[in-house]
């Protein structure tokens, strides 16, 4: 059996989000019923519904009676339409849905607001929006960043790469503040690009580059395809590089690039920082028994012992 080929993040942005996307269709509530024991009755759930893609007229969740829902379709063309407002020029974007449906990610990338980290290297603001109907997640906006040299995203994580929640309410969605928090996310990307100068300058061991990374709890395979890919590089800059390019480039569902990607970024500011002022850590040391990784200066349980 032929394994699934890899994914890549950047093939799926288009220049417009159009009709016929993934997430293009609608959703409803509908009462939930329970069957008695002797198949006499249906018998109403108290405070659920069931919300059901109207195309297939298919199930995608069970959800609370106080569940707001806010269809994807609408959300995205609103940010759309809010991103045209700020007036950010052509804005490609890319759209992935999974478990039926049940959970939206778009993701917006910003040519026109590019920055320079140093020399060639360029890089402009990658926005991801999310929105669920099984109540996983409540509709959210995180910033990021997209690398043209090597076409990687970076997004997810915490830190600099954080951005917050819409208000969404029953209704109309509100076009206005989704301007207004877009902008104010966008403002802080040069933030990001900072952190990006200063990891340029910042050297680095593949030792603790390795230990960044099972500290976030990366699966292994992932950490050794990424380590032997870092083999020369020598500033956290280029180490990273290397590790978001494996996320964006080298998964199999989107789900565990996106995943990956956020456990990336939120290990690299928590080592290095988010900015050129931050302190580096004790150097990270490899026990010769057992071959762990630990903090100089800090007390190491060798299994081996």
């Amino acid at each position: 059996m032929l394994k699934p080929l890899p994914i890549n993040l950047e093939d799926h942005f288009n220049k417009t989000i159009q009709d016929g996307n993934p997430a293009d269709f609608e959703v409803e509530f509908r009462k939930l019923y329970c069957r008695t024991y002797n198949n006499e009755a249906y018998l109403p759930v108290p405070h659920k519904y069931a919300v059901v893609r109207t195309d297939y007229n298919t199930p995608v969740s069970v959800v609370s009676d106080k569940y707001t829902l806010v269809q994807h379709g609408d959300l995205l063309r609103a940010t759309q339409k809010a991103i045209d407002k700020l007036g950010y020029g052509e804005t490609p974007s890319g759209i992935y849905v999974d478990r039926g449906g049940a959970r939206m990610r778009a993701l917006f990338k910003f040519p026109l607001l590019t920055r320079r980290v140093y020399e060639d290297d360029r890089i402009c603001p990658c926005i991801k929006l999310q929105n669920t109907y099984d109540g996983t997640s409540k509709v959210s906006v995180h910033i990021g960043a997209f690398r043209f040299v090597c076409t990687n995203l970076a997004v997810g994580g915490g830190g600099v790469f954080a951005g917050g929640f819409m208000s969404v309410h029953v209704g109309e969605i509100p076009t206005d503040t989704i301007s207004e928090q877009l902008y104010d996310y966008l403002l802080g990307f040069d933030q990001i690009v900072g952190t990006y100068r200063s990891w340029k300058e910042t050297e680095v061991s593949e030792h603790t580059v390795r230990f960044v990374l099972e500290q976030e709890h990366i699966p292994e395979k992932h950490i050794k395809e990424i380590m032997n890919s870092c083999a020369g590089y020598v500033n956290v800059y280029d180490m990273y590089n290397t590790a978001t390019y494996y996320a964006t480039h080298m998964m199999r569902t989107f789900h565990t690039a996106f995943e990956l990607l956020s456990k990336i970024n939120h290990g690299f500011q928590k080592e290095f920082g988010t900015g050129p002022k931050k302190a580096l850590r004790k150097p990270v040391g490899q026990c010769l028994l057992c071959g762990g990784r630990f903090r100089v200066g800090s007390i190491h349980s060798c299994p081996a012992l």
